[in-house]
Parts: C-alpha cells; structure tokens; sequence
C-alpha cells in the first residue's frame, strides 16, 4: 500500500511537471518545437584524434562501457572521478573541496594539452556555483550528459540549497544530451542548449562470445519495484529464472560475469519502469546491451521502443505477468523462432545503435 501512494504521488509530481514546463514553453515561445529540431541525423566528425576532459560524478558499468571506452576510441581521455567509492552519505562535506580539485585538474591538464572538448556527467548534486562560473571562462566546447531526466531533471533539493539535478545548471554548459524526450523543452526553458541523444551500447564491450546457452532466463539488475513480483510469478509457474544484482540472493555479477550470462542465457529479461514506478516506462541501456551479446531480449512494452525496434522482430516484450510468461515459455519451446528475435536484435544494435558513433555525431555537430 505504501509503495502504491509513492508510486501514484511520484507519478502526479512528475506530470505535474511536465504540465508547468509545456505551459513555460509555450509563454516564451509559442507553439512547442518539432522533436526533429533535437536530433544529429549526419555524422560529421573529423575523424581526427581528439584530447578529451572526462569528467564524471561516479564512473559505473554503464558509463565505463557506454561512455569513458567508446571515447578512448575517439581521442586522448583525461579522466576526473569526483567520487569513485560513490559515498554519497558523505558527499556534501567534501563537495567543495571535490570541486575545487576539479578545477585544478581542468586547469593543469589544458596547461599541458590543447583540449578539443570536456565531456561530463554531472549534476547539481554534484557541481558548486563557483565550478559552474569557472566553465563560463574556458575556450573550448562543454558537453554534459544526463541519464533519466524522465524523473530527476529537477529532482529535490540537497543540503546546500542547489536542486541535484539539471535544471539550475543546463545553462553553463555549451550543449546538454538528454535520453528523454520530455526533458528536452524543460532545457530550453531553463537557458540550456540541448540535444537528443539517443540510447547506445559499446559491441566492443557488448558482444558475442559463442557460448552455450544453459539458462532459460537470466534477469541481471538490482531487486526493487515490481521487478521481484514478475519474477517470483515466472517461477511459480515453472520457469527456471537466475537473478543477479543487488538485493537478490544469488549476489551481484561483475561486469565480465555479466556478459558470460547474458551470452548463456536463452532469454534475456528487461523491466522498463523508473524507480518503483510501474506506470511510466523509459528506454533503458539494457534494451541495447542485451541483443549486443546475441541472446534474445524482452522486457516491458512502451511506445518509445517502437522508435528503435521492430517489435516481434528484432526484440520482444510484455505488458503483463501474464504475457510475459505466456512469451518466455513459447520462446523457450520454438529454438529456431528465438535464435532469429536474436540474431534481428543484433544486427539492429550494431549497425544503428553503438556509443561510438552516437559520440562521433555529436562531436561533429560541434564542428570537431
């Protein structure tokens, strides 16, 4: 019960939102922008290795593999981890201090080489006012990216007044990237340059390894929301499901161990909610890591998956325990029919959706 008014509570402030952001839009501007008017169709990057500034608030697997790797490929990378042990208890008593070490890495490294471009994945948790008036002064391009503005572009406030996510600080950086599309006018609305960015995986990371396949379902990912509930009902029909993650019993898989299960698995299961919500559905990275690895993949169904997939072809998915479960046992039973989802699903991944070329369209739209 107390998850279902969170849930219904979260759900309003998040419509509420997007609510206030169209109305500012259309105050300032008059008629909401096409969503094409986001997008980078040509890739005009020069091809020329590039000295990049990475700098990053915490450096997980997804952003190792999807973002730091992919720009090694691209150029010279000169990483700034503000907190690699991810403490965020004690984050704000040495927020300051992490910044002011920030910026005379910035300043120490562009002594030393001629930077094209500083990348980053940052926030308002994790940026003070005087590292935001800092960037202000620096000749060279800044990009910051944000995963999941669906649900946190403003987010709550933290102890030192600042809301953590984007909102108060898309305006110091010369172009935002933003995997959700209704976060793009609430950008423009609050001064920021954005661009639409499309989710991508690293098949140099994600890839086929030519194993056999010895589990029926393999779920790789943290238990909350209503993720145990469609997993429990999958095994109390019958159907063998390994789980790995945090707060499952089997423990947590490494990176490498993941691939080596993704690659063993018959069927790879995806959820699509955010946080506990199972209303509001977003693309994840996991929609194209899977079907890098070869393995079949299904996971929720939402309108946004239809932008990138053809459904039944190249992925698969579900709207209900139900249907999933209906799916996972026809696909367990017809070889053939999954081993073809699969092989779709690859083939789309790696020759439309990698994180180096969706890195090498954005750096030539900055003319790099």
């Amino acid at each position: 019960m107390l998850n279902t008014l969170k849930q219904k509570l979260r759900t309003w402030r998040l419509q509420r939102e997007n609510a206030l952001y169209e109305k500012a839009y259309l105050r300032k501007f008059g008629s909401l922008p096409p969503f094409e008017s986001f997008v980078i169709h040509e890739n005009r990057f020069s091809r020329r290795r590039l000295n990049i500034i990475y700098l990053t608030s915490y450096d997980g697997t997804f952003s190792i593999n999807n973002t730091y790797l992919p720009l090694q490929e691209l150029g010279n990378v000169f990483r700034f981890e503000m907190d690699p042990k991810d403490d965020r208890k004690q984050w704000y008593i040495k927020k300051e201090a992490i910044n002011r070490q920030m910026v005379r890495f910035i300043q120490e490294t562009m002594a030393q080489h001629a930077i094209d471009v500083i990348v980053c994945y940052l926030s308002g948790r994790t940026l003070t006012q005087s590292t935001l008036d800092f960037f202000k002064t620096l000749n060279v391009p800044i990009i910051n990216e944000s995963l999941d503005d669906e649900r946190k572009f403003k987010s709550r406030k933290g102890p030192d007044g600042r809301y953590r996510g984007m909102n108060e600080i898309c305006s110091y950086f010369d172009v935002s990237l933003t995997t959700s599309k209704s976060a793009l006018i609430k950008y423009v609305v609050e001064g920021g340059k954005v661009l639409y960015k499309p989710y991508a995986a690293n098949p140099l990371i994600y890839r086929k390894l030519g194993l056999e396949k010895k589990y029926d379902v393999v779920f790789i990912g943290a238990n909350y929301g209503t993720r145990p509930a469609y997993i429990t009902y999958l095994r109390q029909n019958g159907i063998s499901v390994l789980t790995k993650g945090s707060g499952w019993e089997e423990g947590n898989a490494t990176p490498d161990e993941m691939i080596v299960l993704f690659n063993q698995a018959k069927i790879i299961l995806g959820f699509a909610g955010v946080g506990i919500n199972d209303d509001i559905f977003i693309l994840k990275g996991r929609d194209f890591e899977a079907p890098l690895t070869g393995s079949f993949y299904i996971t929720q169904h939402h309108a946004e998956l239809e932008e990138y997939f053809v459904l039944g072809k190249d992925i698969e998915t579900y709207a209900s325990k139900e249907e999933l479960l209906e799916k996972v046992r026809y696909f367990l039973s017809h070889e053939t029919e999954r081993e073809a989802v699969a092989n779709n699903g690859f083939n789309t991944c790696l020759h439309h959706y990698t994180a180096k070329a969706a890195y090498e369209k954005i750096l030539g739209y900055l003319g790099l």
